[in-house]
C-alpha cells in the first residue's frame, strides 16, 4: 500500500485534523502531549512526501520525549482508549489485520519502537542501502493514522 492509499484511508486532511481535534480535548496532560507529538510527527511525514525534505533530516527530528516522559511517569496508556482495537478499525486493510485485538498501550509502544529504531539506523548507518527508509517511514505514518482511528 503506497502512501496516497493510506492518506485515502485515513480521508481528508480536514477529517484527520478533527480527530486531532476531538482526541485533545480531554483533561489528561499525557493524552494531550502524546497526541501533539503524533501530530508534530505526522506534520514532518507529510513535510518529506509532499515536499521533497531529505528524509534524513525529516527522521531526526521525529518526536519520543512526550511518549517516553508519560512511560517515566506511569501514564496507562490504555486510559486513553480502554478497548482493543477492533476489526472494523483496520477498514480492511491487510498491512493493519496483524493489531487487530492490540491493547492501546501496545499500539503505542510499537509505534514509538518503531520511531525509535529508525532513527538508531540514521544515526548509525543513514546510507545503508539495505534498509528502506522511505518505506519505513510510511509505514509509521499509516500506523499514527491507525491509532488515530482507534482512539477516536
Amino acid at each position: 500500500m503506497d502512501f496516497s492509499t493510506a492518506f485515502k484511508i485515513a480521508g481528508l486532511a480536514d477529517q484527520i485534523g478533527k480527530r486531532f481535534y476531538s482526541a485533545q480535548k480531554t483533561s489528561s496532560v499525557h493524552k494531550k502531549m502524546i497526541m501533539r507529538e503524533i501530530h508534530e510527527n505526522l506534520d514532518l511525514i507529510t513535510l518529506w512526501e509532499n515536499n521533497d525534505f531529505p528524509i534524513d533530516k525529516v527522521i531526526e527530528k521525529l518526536s519520543f520525549r512526550n511518549y517516553e516522559k508519560s512511560q517515566l511517569d506511569n501514564f496507562n496508556f490504555n486510559s486513553i482508549k480502554k478497548s482493543h482495537l477492533k476489526e472494523q478499525t483496520t477498514r480492511n486493510v491487510p498491512q493493519f489485520r496483524k493489531y487487530i485485538g492490540w491493547s492501546t498501550e501496545k499500539l503505542f509502544e510499537n509505534l514509538y519502537r518503531k520511531i525509535k529504531l529508525l532513527k538508531v539506523i540514521i544515526e548509525m548507518d543513514s546510507d545503508n542501502k539495505k534498509v528502506n527508509k522511505s518505506m519505513r517511514l510510511r509505514n509509521i505514518y499509516k500506523l499514527m493514522i491507525l491509532i488515530l482511528f482507534h482512539i477516536e
